[in-house]
């Protein structure tokens, strides 16, 4: 075939791991000399960080636009264009993408499916899926389960592996003497932290609730840090983040528990930081306690960085932690299943170290940038 083209429709204006690892993708893709252009929100993260990058994009003024108005959108640029490949990065994109190739059969439609695969089966979704010509996930789980529930040919279900720059996951022992220190952990504690956004669905409500369930003794041993800003929907007229309502509470309850004289030492919040695996490099223990995780960004770095995680057993989480061989799986919705998780390493300290080298050699094994993309440079070749 002639030269690649390939139109990225992304809608989302939040800032979490879906759109950091999605514009870390486009960039890669970019390096590998992928022609490339970006439909997204002129309002959000992720057209601010593709255009310091370079990456030419095609962006809408409005906060969100309907599935028809981009797909009409599509079809243009697609028209203008001359683009071999659209590849979409949300639900309501794949939606657009589908409609868009009404009564068409090029250009290609892949599609990144990075939630949970729940039931599809009816007529409209078997349309949409005859139009998405390869479906990509990190997970087996996942991909297990759109077998079971979507309405798409097996042939089409790729396993592409997140990837990562293994080179960034090295020790930082400065700045972990100096971050832990500048949040008044001690060398006898143990730091359990998170690195998501601030959202009921993430768990960290329950992940701040565990520190009730452990006794007084206990949380004198322990720190919790929870590094994150809430969920965006949108911007005010003055241009500053919009949280949405949900997130904003939960930022308000975990302040008010911050000021708990039982948990004022114990419990640190800490916003987003782009550079965050020295952080990741000061925790002893890596917690997600989210509710339906399909296959996290963040417990991947974690596990780079040597760190067992406690996660939920829900979603691809039982996938990254095996067997309870990298970590420790607990109850999704239950603070006292993440607290009893804490205490078992409290109470084993030679286990951390062990399932975290565990952890540290599967996700390098796994999760290598050279061969996530060969895998979607093959795709766009021989779709």
């Amino acid at each position: 075939m002639g030269e690649i083209k390939v139109l990225h429709c992304i809608h989302s204006l939040s800032w979490g791991g879906l759109e950091i690892y999605t514009v870390e993708l486009i960039q890669k893709l970019a390096g590998a000399g992928i022609h490339q252009k970006v439909l997204c929100a002129a309002q959000g993260r992720v057209a601010e960080e593709l255009k310091k990058s370079g990456i030419e994009i095609v962006a809408f003024p409005e906060k969100k636009l309907s599935k028809l108005k981009t797909a009409a959108l599509i079809r243009k640029i697609v028209a203008t264009d001359k683009i071999t490949h659209l590849h979409s990065h949300t639900r309501l994109d794949m939606w657009a993408c589908a409609l868009a190739l009404w009564g068409k059969k090029q250009p290609r439609h892949i599609y990144n499916l990075y939630m949970n695969a729940t039931p599809k089966q009816d007529f409209v979704h078997r349309w949409l899926f005859s139009k998405v010509d390869a479906l990509c996930s990190s997970s087996e789980n996942i991909l297990a389960d759109v077998k079971k529930n979507f309405p798409i040919a097996p042939e089409k279900l790729h396993l592409v592996r997140y990837g990562r720059n293994t080179e960034s996951f090295i020790p930082y022992p400065k700045e972990r003497e100096e971050l832990r220190a500048l949040h008044g952990a001690t060398s006898e504690q143990i730091v359990v932290g998170t690195l998501c956004r601030i959202d009921p669905g993430k768990g960290v409500r329950e992940l701040a609730q565990s520190l009730e369930h452990l006794s007084q003794s206990e949380l004198a041993k322990v720190q919790l840090w929870i590094i994150g800003d809430p969920t965006i929907i949108g911007k005010t007229p003055e241009g500053q983040p919009m949280p949405s309502p949900e997130s904003a509470e939960l930022l308000v309850w975990l302040n008010t528990l911050k000021q708990h004289p039982r948990f004022k030492d114990c419990l640190v919040l800490i916003p987003f930081q782009k550079n965050y695996v020295p952080y990741i490099g000061a925790l002893d223990l890596f917690a997600l306690a989210s509710y339906n995780e399909t296959y996290s960004l963040s417990v991947l770095d974690a596990m780079m960085m040597c760190k067992p995680v406690i996660g939920t057993n829900a979603g691809g989480t039982p996938e990254q932690v095996g067997a309870n061989e990298r970590g420790r799986l607990v109850e999704t919705h239950s603070a006292r299943s993440i607290a009893d998780a804490i205490r078992f390493y409290l109470e084993h300290p030679d286990a951390a170290k062990t399932e975290g080298l565990r952890a540290h050699q599967w996700a390098m094994e796994k999760h290598q940038w050279p061969t996530t993309l060969k895998h979607f440079l093959t795709l766009y070749r021989t779709l």
